[in-house]
């Protein structure tokens, strides 16, 4: 195939133009599937053969579908915030007496704290067994994958008590 562009003649095989063109036409058929409403108007419009009925019965039953959820949304999101809210007020008041000492966790004690997991308990003991005991709480924000926000939810749950013993090597 040649394409003349201002004077200029360019030789494409036509592959090049239509492979691009059916992946294009693939992309937007995919889009417009996933339109419910483009979709149930489509149809609609298919087998009745009328249009304006059908789209304004699809846009009020898409209206009247999404008023469902959110109102369901609603109750489902405020039983699961007043759940957690809970959950977190009795674990904070049981786990402030009980804090872990992270010089002296083991990796069970570590995984069983909130916002950690098996991987950032093992990343805890690492830079512990690296560098020594901790000398703050602050000190986990040297440890890979606990940033800010993660160290001030875990706060109130850990604390550093430094022995003379963690400085000699004894265990």
């Amino acid at each position: 195939m040649e394409i003349n562009v201002k004077g200029k003649t360019y030789r494409i095989a036509w592959e090049y133009l239509v492979v691009p063109c059916l992946i294009l036409l693939l992309i937007a058929v995919l889009i417009l599937s996933n339109f419910s409403s483009v979709r149930s108007c489509w149809i609609s419009f298919t087998d009745n053969g009328t249009i304006e009925e059908t789209t304004e019965n699809t846009l009020q039953s898409a209206n009247r579908q999404e008023t469902e959820i959110t109102e369901g949304e609603k109750q489902q999101n405020s039983s699961l915030v007043e759940n957690s809210a809970e959950e977190y007020q009795v674990k904070e008041s049981s786990d402030k007496s009980t804090r872990v000492n992270i010089n002296k966790a083991t990796l069970e004690e570590l995984i069983a704290l909130p916002y950690i997991g098996e991987v950032k308990a093992k990343a805890i003991i690492d830079y512990r067994n690296t560098n020594g005991p901790f000398k703050s709480v602050e000190e986990l924000l040297n440890v890979k994958g606990i940033g800010v926000k993660t160290l001030e939810k875990l706060r109130p749950f850990v604390t550093v008590l430094i022995w003379l013993t963690d400085f000699c090597g004894n265990n």
